[in-house]
């Protein structure tokens, strides 16, 4: 059996028409703004469930990032890890219609092809009908980006060592 080249996924995840609940989406949109190597995959994810899976399985590392209730102040960035959600089976994972990305990582989990995980979060300030964030949220994006991409520069040097300079990684702060 072949082995694969590390590959880093960053899934954007959420609803773009529900404000802060977009959240993900922006981020991801600011990212694909940065060069990086064929060996990281920036997604936008949306609200399609399940079939994140395939792209899950298909990693060697995963970023989510996502609006998080953390019950803290709006704005708030959050980092953990799935190890950290409570396990549970939500009740949505019995039925393919409404799978959420907590029901998706459960079942990328317990079927073995959860790659290391790490979720960057911020507390939503406005859930409601619209394409903008809240100028709150929208206010913390730069920092969020700012986090995950930092994330992303630390896997690269672990995985592909002094090559990320080689591969077209410039520094687009």
């Amino acid at each position: 059996m072949e082995e694969r080249e590390p590959k880093l996924t960053v899934l954007g995840i959420g609803n773009l028409l529900l404000q802060d609940e977009g959240l993900g989406i922006h981020a991801v949109r600011e990212l694909q703004k940065f060069s990086y190597p064929p060996s990281v995959e920036i997604l936008d994810g949306g609200t399609a469930g399940i079939d994140l899976l395939y792209y899950i399985e298909d990693s060697s590392r995963l970023i989510i990032i996502d609006a998080v209730n953390g019950q803290a102040p709006p704005g708030t960035i959050f980092k953990f890890s799935p190890d950290e959600l409570d396990d549970y089976v939500p009740v949505a994972a019995l039925s393919s219609h409404s799978v959420g990305i907590l029901e998706v990582i459960y079942l990328a989990k317990v079927t073995g092809v959860l790659p290391p995980t790490t979720i960057f979060g911020m507390q939503p300030a406005r859930m409601a009908w619209g394409m903008e964030l809240s100028p709150l949220v929208k206010k913390r994006l730069p920092r969020l980006v700012s986090l995950v991409d930092a994330e992303i520069r630390e896997w690269l040097e672990r995985s592909l060592g002094n090559n990320t300079r080689r591969e077209g990684v410039a520094d687009s702060r």
